[in-house]
């Protein structure tokens, strides 16, 4: 049964039902006939005897055949004992009794047939000629052939039934599965080659339309999960490419003629060490991205002052970038979170800032608090982002206008990490620019996070 089709299960469950339900109805019919035929006879057989019972205590002298005129012929048997005088209204009937068990006893040519399915009903009654015993009975053995026919053609109706129930359930079973079919063919047949290809939605809307649309939606989940690693691989290439080429560049300089010019080495020696140093900074960030998507990098949650946080990463940057003033403006509080990641978040707002303002330029770090939340800002008066670009500045590799940001754009991993950071603590980011007149970073986040 296991191995079984679902709709061949379907199918067998539905004539299962049908036949029991069937067989239940003709289980039911058959012994309310016998049932009806039983209390039919006990009335009729009643109903005699009363008959009977009031001619004879009217004075009326009963024979045979005048017990026949009253209705006591076959099935009926009626005996009237008068003291030793017994009274039959068939000659050829007669009663054997065994305690309060009575057989009626059929004598012919052929033979005698006894019979033990009867109604009987008897009484004493005080008749012209003395004390009358009367009996009257009805034979059921009558009803043998009649209920052998019933029980037949109920069995043949139950057979007809499992026959019609199983052909009906299997209709409606292939033409219930037919879109299901038709979604399976439909799901094997995407793959790599058509992996845009979607499942066609039935028009009417019951369960197999929300099916398919949400198998539909799988795929347009997966297609775009798809689109965004081959974009990711692509992107990573792309990127790594760049300083291994310069690598290389320089490696045949030096090559060629680095070993006797000092000046050629000294460049050489610097522009593989940075390049060094920028594909190190982007291996580091893909693998921060990746553990973060494969949920591998858990947070460590400890309560923090936010004040002091900024300014000690305020002074970390006044001790590794030259030429910019720090103001750290926020009131004391604490709050629950991961304070390394909130820190890394601050690091890349703050790199961004530096990248796009001149020297002696101020940047900002100031926090709010709010009504259970918190919000950081990094402030500058830079040079600005577009506004065509500001929407996508959060994509991961995406750099802004290459002519305008040459020399000073990164690998566009940054703002991409900072965003994971904030929404893994149920925050958000938000910038907000002008160009030509600075930028500022906004990180919103509940006081106390969850990890």
């Amino acid at each position: 049964m296991k191995r079984l089709k679902l709709s061949t299960k379907i199918t067998w469950n539905y004539a299962l039902i049908f036949t029991s339900i069937l067989l239940i109805i003709n289980l039911a019919v058959f012994l309310s006939t016998q049932f009806y035929n039983r209390l039919s006879a006990k009335n009729e057989v009643e109903v005699l005897l009363e008959t009977l019972e009031e001619e004879i205590l009217s004075g009326t002298v009963f024979t045979g055949e005048s017990l026949q005129r009253y209705g006591a012929v076959s099935p009926f048997f009626v005996r009237l004992e008068i003291g030793d005088a017994i009274i039959s209204s068939i000659d050829n009937y007669s009663i054997k009794e065994n305690g309060d068990d009575l057989t009626l006893l059929k004598s012919f040519e052929t033979g005698i047939e006894e019979s033990d399915k009867v109604i009987v009903s008897r009484k004493k009654v005080a008749g012209a000629e003395g004390v009358v015993d009367l009996l009257v009975l009805k034979d059921l053995s009558v009803f043998t052939f009649m209920n052998t026919v019933t029980l037949v053609t109920l069995i043949i109706a139950s057979l007809l039934g499992i026959f019609v129930s199983y052909v009906v359930g299997y209709i409606i079973s292939r033409q219930s599965f037919a879109p299901i079919i038709s979604m399976t063919k439909s799901a094997a047949a995407i793959g790599p080659g058509n992996i845009h290809a979607r499942l066609e939605e039935p028009e009417v809307q019951d369960e197999l339309k929300e099916l398919s649309q949400t198998f539909n939606g799988l795929l347009d989940r997966l297609d775009d999960a798809y689109s965004k690693q081959a974009k990711f691989v692509s992107d990573a290439s792309h990127e790594l490419r760049t300083p291994l080429t310069v690598i290389k560049g320089y490696n045949d300089l030096l090559m060629r003629w680095g070993k006797d010019d000092k000046e050629i080495l000294d460049e050489a020696i610097d522009a593989i060490r940075a390049e060094t140093d920028n594909m190190s900074m982007l291996v580091e960030n893909l693998l921060f991205i990746a553990k973060g998507e494969n949920r591998k990098m858990k947070l460590d949650m400890s309560t923090f002052s936010v004040r002091e946080l900024l300014e000690e990463t305020a002074k970390d940057s006044e001790l590794s970038v030259s030429g910019r003033d720090f103001l750290v403006i926020a009131d004391d509080f604490s709050v629950t979170q991961d304070r390394r990641m909130i820190k890394q978040l601050l690091r890349i707002f703050i790199e961004n800032s530096v990248k796009f303002t001149k020297k002696d330029a101020r940047i900002t770090l100031k926090a709010e608090k709010e009504d259970g939340s918190y919000s950081l800002f990094v402030i500058d008066d830079g040079e600005g982002i577009a506004e065509e670009d500001l929407a996508r500045i959060f994509e991961r590799f995406y750099v802004a206008d290459k002519a305008r940001t040459k020399n000073k754009a990164g690998s566009g991993l940054g703002l991409s990490i900072a965003k994971w950071i904030a929404e893994t603590h149920g925050g958000t980011l938000e910038a907000k620019s002008t160009l030509g007149m600075g930028t500022t970073m906004i990180a919103k986040f509940p006081l106390s996070s969850e990890s």
